[in-house]
């Protein structure tokens, strides 16, 4: 791993997306510009040639930014491209082989959908951070059900605590106010950032009301 470590502070985290009118590497220039700091490169479509590429030109972008850049799934392609670190789901890789294949210092993202998912990751003891939801439905995801409660939120938080959890699951602009009424660390955004194939339309805002939050913490 020789990118950027991920600032956990950041209460935006970012997902480029298939849907969109501009490729992830652009996806991920538009998003540095605009001042996300912690990005994911995701795609279910692109085949393995064409990933590695779009990562290793977003972590030239990112390196240039001072940004953090996490692979979805593909272990090979973070650990080629020279990315932060993976994000892997429920079902996909095993946490502990990519925790072995990055190395030290390579960041493991995990998602959870329930308590005893939570549980398992705890037990594992290699994610750095977690993805938690689906808060609501997502038109990225639209396979995951049921939707977590506030309750469900609220115990797999503080059994995961003190690693840092990012909710998930068709998010908006409205929902930072979740970050003190659970304690999260923030949000993960994907086709809100958006208009239909349109990247972005809304990514300025969501940089500015992550930043209101910063000036309020600090």
């Amino acid at each position: 791993m020789n990118l950027n470590p991920p600032d956990f502070n950041q209460s935006l985290y970012c997902l480029t997306s298939d849907e969109v009118d501009l490729s992830h590497s652009q996806q991920v220039q538009s998003m540095c510009r605009s001042g996300v700091r912690l990005i994911q490169l995701r795609s279910k479509v692109l085949p393995f040639d064409l990933l590695f590429e779009e990562a290793k030109k977003s972590v030239e972008i990112c390196k240039t930014f001072g940004a953090t850049l996490i692979v979805n799934d593909f272990i090979e392609v973070a650990s080629r491209s020279g990315a932060s670190g993976i994000h892997l789901g429920y079902q996909d890789a095993s946490a502990a082989h990519a925790a072995d294949l990055l190395g030290k210092g390579g960041v493991i993202g995990e998602t959870v959908h329930s308590l005893e998912e939570a549980k398992e990751v705890r037990k594992r003891g290699v994610c750095s951070y977690v993805g938690l939801g689906p808060v609501r439905e997502s038109s990225t995801k639209r396979t995951l059900q049921p939707r977590l409660t506030g309750k469900e939120i609220k115990e797999i938080i503080h059994l995961l605590n003190p690693i840092p959890v990012y909710l998930i699951g068709g998010l908006g602009l409205s929902d930072f106010n979740l970050l003190e009424s659970y304690g999260v660390t923030g949000i993960c955004v994907c086709s809100g950032l958006s208009k239909g194939k349109q990247f972005g339309v809304h990514l300025q805002a969501f940089v500015e009301q992550s930043d209101k939050l910063k000036l309020v913490k600090a």
